[in-house]
């Protein structure tokens, strides 16, 4: 075998000596070129594929993602409207009074809101009022929502309600109605349950909403589906059928989102699926979201830009070939000479600029573009440096304007004060802080005395007024640690810190006088403005700052039952924050 490999090199050794320099740097150069081209068009081409891919693949899970997103917050939102129509305070005669008062307060809420059907069922199961005299003197005791809705707020998975449909206006094709239920439980003020607060929406809602995506999310070849958790299609193609089970279904249930490849009709469709696992304090009912697209049609972007790396590389290896077969008729020793003076730039003691060559037209022209390109490097790093500059000043410039819109979003745009939702974080926090430390916290509620009466003898431009100068007084009478914000209308929450009963009770106070004691013009009129106050402190049995605030809520309700313009401190121990909570 070392004879034969010697043998090789013998022969290769004499084939180089009857070779010129010429014609060895053109065959050289040229084999370098087309392999590292060839290797890199090929490399690039995979990445891109991949790459591009990915990203195809990245857009359609957004678009099931984005849907199932909105399935659930449409789902929460109705939830928590029923659930809040139920708590509300002027319902608590209604429940128990008379039934077509009550029918009429359900009617409201159905013009309001997405139900096809709303009804109230007492604790035996027969329903009192409802939408329309649906259902009404029937019995509903049977019915999963209605058991379900004793014990909690339920929402119950799409199915058709036969008895509902059949006294509803049959649909022009046909189509028989299905529903999704959501069931609260109704208490009355002593916490004894009523019945049970039941509405069906329409399942039509969702079939528009997926229509409404295909049609204006841009994505022509994109059809989407809604699946049950037990993988049966509930809106889409071949409804009603079962599209996944067994272990593929429990794959999916499992991971909630992912991609993967199905062939239908002997096409390949790339799927994504997103499972829905709620939203806020609806807990989901596990529907599955799939967005599908055929595969040709959504991996033709990553294929054509394949075919179009590769298609350049091999342009790029032709040419690499012909510059190959120029530079070797170059002259070796002026290019040595090139070679070794550009070795050194850079280093200790080098040059910085390549000495012109001469000996050839070729060298002559390569030893400008070499100089020309050293050159441009230099301008290169110049531009680069200032670009880092603009970049970096970029970089402030959007983190001031984040900071600008986190303030914008934090606050009441009228009064400059908290608004809710910021203030209800802040809050949460300094009653952990309180219950972790034992320190004290207090919460006062300011609401405007007969606002109304203000909007409708001066207008609401003296009303917008009266509150921004209720809230001047507010943020201008509390330490830089207290907290104030504007709950809606003429109500005020602050939110006191380290400070006692005596000292929370004279701040309260001093609020409420100065109010009292200021001017508020409107024009040539000067407008009365007194407020009352309800105060409440932190509590041990607190469960969280919704207590207090409530506590304080009650105390501002006694204020005003007793005459208003005054402060009314209401302890943990009173029997009226005990009956209000």
């Amino acid at each position: 075998m070392q004879a034969l490999l010697q043998q090789a090199a013998s022969r290769l050794h004499a084939i180089e000596d009857r070779l010129t320099v010429r014609t060895q740097i053109a065959a050289a150069v040229a084999a370098m070129s087309i392999v590292l081209v060839g290797t890199l068009a090929a490399g690039a081409a995979l990445i891109s594929y991949r790459h591009t891919a990915a990203l195809i693949e990245s857009n359609v899970a957004g678009i099931a993602s984005n849907t199932s997103a909105r399935l659930d917050r449409f789902m929460a939102t109705r939830q928590q409207e029923m659930k809040l129509f139920a708590e509300l305070q002027p319902m608590q005669r209604l429940w128990q009074g008379n039934p077509d008062e009550l029918r009429s307060a359900l009617e409201a809420l159905q013009r309001s809101f997405d139900f096809a059907w709303i009804g109230f069922a007492d604790v035996e199961g027969n329903v009192v009022a409802s939408t329309g005299g649906l259902l009404q003197g029937k019995s509903v005791a049977t019915r999963p929502w209605f058991k379900q809705g004793l014990d909690r707020i339920a929402v119950g998975d799409v199915h058709e309600a036969m008895l509902l449909a059949s006294l509803l206006t049959q649909r022009a094709n046909n189509e028989p109605y299905r529903f999704v239920d959501i069931a609260v439980p109704v208490h009355d003020a002593s916490g004894k349950l009523l019945g049970v607060l039941g509405g069906h929406l329409d399942w039509t809602w969702a079939s528009n909403l997926i229509k409404d995506v295909e049609a204006n999310g841009g994505h022509t070849d994109t059809r989407l589906s809604i699946l049950s958790k037990a993988g049966v299609v509930l809106v889409g193609p071949q409804q009603e059928t079962t599209r996944y089970a067994g272990d593929e279904l429990a794959g999916i249930l499992k991971v909630g989102d992912g991609t993967l490849r199905e062939t239908a009709d002997g096409r390949q469709i790339l799927t994504a699926f997103h499972v829905g696992r709620g939203y806020r304090d609806y807990q989901g009912l596990n529907w599955i979201v799939t967005a599908s697209q055929p595969a040709g049609v959504a991996l033709a972007a990553a294929i054509s830009s394949a075919q179009t790396i590769l298609a350049i590389g091999a342009v790029t290896a032709l040419i690499a070939l012909s510059l190959a077969v120029l530079v070797s008729r170059r002259i070796a020793a002026p290019i040595i000479a090139i070679t070794q003076e550009a070795d050194r730039i850079g280093r200790i003691h080098g040059p910085t600029m390549l000495a012109r060559q001469s000996g050839s037209a070729e060298v002559v022209q390569l030893s400008r573009a070499l100089r020309s390109l050293l050159r441009r490097i230099g301008l290169a790093e110049e531009r680069t440096k200032e670009a880092e500059l603009r970049a970096t000043e970029n970089a402030v410039q959007l983190q001031e304007d984040m900071l600008k819109l986190r303030q914008l979003a934090d606050t009441d745009f009228m009064t400059g004060l908290m608004n809710r939702r910021s203030f209800l974080a802040v809050a949460d926090d300094a009653v952990a802080f309180c219950r972790r430390y034992k320190r004290n916290m207090a919460t006062l509620m300011i609401d405007i005395d007969h606002f109304k009466k203000i909007n409708d003898t001066h207008g609401h431009a003296a009303g917008d007024d009266a509150i921004k100068r209720v809230a001047e007084i507010v943020s201008q009478s509390i330490r830089t640690t207290d907290k104030a914000a504007r709950f809606g209308g003429e109500e005020f929450v602050v939110l006191l810190r380290e400070i006692d009963e005596e000292t929370a009770v004279l701040l309260a106070d001093r609020i409420r006088t100065s109010i009292e004691s200021a001017t508020v013009r409107y024009g040539d009129t000067v407008i009365p403005l007194t407020v009352s106050v309800g105060l409440a402190l932190f509590d041990e049995s607190d469960r969280d700052v919704q207590d207090v605030i409530e506590r304080a809520d009650q105390g501002l309700y006694v204020a005003k039952k007793n005459g208003r313009n005054r402060t009314f401190l209401m302890t943990a121990t009173d029997e009226r924050a005990a009956h209000a909570a």
